[in-house]
């Protein structure tokens, strides 16, 4: 068996057992490494600030760990809509439609891999306008050294 076919066999288990788990912090890691979501440090402080620390209701009723929208024009993951967000069967689901927001964009000319400069990805951020506050990127720079400390 191949490196890679012994990931995806990984993959599917972990998926087949955290479907009747609690969610945790913890999984969400795993979800995020097992779906190759690149700047996955940057990625974890947006679902802490989206879901205000997994409290808002769109993350509790919504299952929805990043404030994504329901897309218009790219595969999603998403089964509807919830408060204006897009909604899934699954938490987990959302990180998955988060791995192929990021491929999206990586499909449409975006350089968003090849550096581990999390600065670098924080611009992307704001380039995209991935969120509608202003100081989106600068809360999740204060977050990220918060964390530091």
């Amino acid at each position: 068996m191949t490196e890679e076919m012994k990931f995806h066999t990984e993959r599917a288990l972990f998926y087949f057992q955290i479907r009747n788990q609690p969610f945790s912090e913890d999984l969400l890691k795993k979800c995020i490494y097992y779906e190759r979501i690149k700047y996955q440090d940057i990625v974890i402080l947006q679902s802490q600030l989206e879901t205000g620390y997994y409290t808002s209701d769109i993350f509790l009723n919504g299952n929805n760990c990043f404030g994504m929208r329901f897309p218009k024009c790219r595969p999603t993951t998403a089964i509807g809509t919830y408060k204006e967000h897009a909604q899934y069967s699954h938490w987990s689901e959302s990180v998955i439609d988060y791995a192929l927001w990021q491929e999206w964009y990586l499909s449409r000319g975006y350089r968003i891999g090849g550096s581990n400069d999390d600065a670098f990805y924080l611009v992307f951020l704001n380039c995209v306008h991935y969120a509608a506050d202003s100081r989106y990127v600068s809360k999740l720079v204060e977050m990220s050294q918060r964390d530091m400390t």
